[in-house]
């Protein structure tokens, strides 16, 4: 093999090797096709004051449509109260009646709160498909262990998540 050849191949490989390890975290937030899912694109419906919470989908009211699907990035050092209120600020604003809370994971980046939008393209009923979780395993599967966030630790302000969290959370209109 000549010495340019071999060179070529040494600075190739040291290219590709060099980005091995390294975290974009604004990669994290932007999809596949180069839209910011931190942008809610969905429909908009109006302000509610009140937002029902469930944790499995067979506690949805019937009738419940999901119009969006997202995973919530929280900080370290956040309380069961501060998720609670902070998801359930969000989904007032975007005028849910209802949240399913899917799974929790630690997430591997602190990147602060967010809201990952994912869809849907069209409004789907509750009852046909919720909780799936279909959206986002490009990003959720990096993650790390599974955590508790249930009836236990939601709102509670003595229990705090020392590490930055990722959930599953779709966003319900009900009639």
């Amino acid at each position: 093999m000549s010495r340019t050849i071999g060179s070529l191949l040494i600075a190739v490989a040291l290219t590709v090797l060099s980005g091995c390890g390294v975290t974009n975290k604004v990669t994290d937030m932007v999809g596949l096709g180069g839209e910011d899912r931190t942008v809610y694109g969905g429909p908009v419906y109006p302000a509610v004051t009140a937002t029902k919470v469930a944790f499995q989908p067979a506690q949805v009211d019937r009738g419940c449509r999901v119009f969006a699907e997202s995973l919530v990035l929280f900080p370290a050092n956040v309380s069961g109260k501060d998720v609670q209120g902070s998801l359930l600020a969000e989904a007032g604003k975007r005028g849910a009646d209802q949240v399913l809370v899917g799974r929790t994971r630690l997430g591997k980046n602190d990147q602060g709160l967010k809201f990952l939008y994912y869809g849907p393209k069209h409004e789907y009923l509750c009852t046909d498909q919720c909780g799936s979780w279909k959206y986002g395993y490009d990003l959720w599967e990096k993650q790390g262990d599974w955590i508790s966030v249930g009836y236990r630790e939601w709102g509670n302000p003595g229990v705090v998540f020392d590490v930055p969290l990722i959930m599953q959370v779709v966003m319900l209109r009900c009639q």
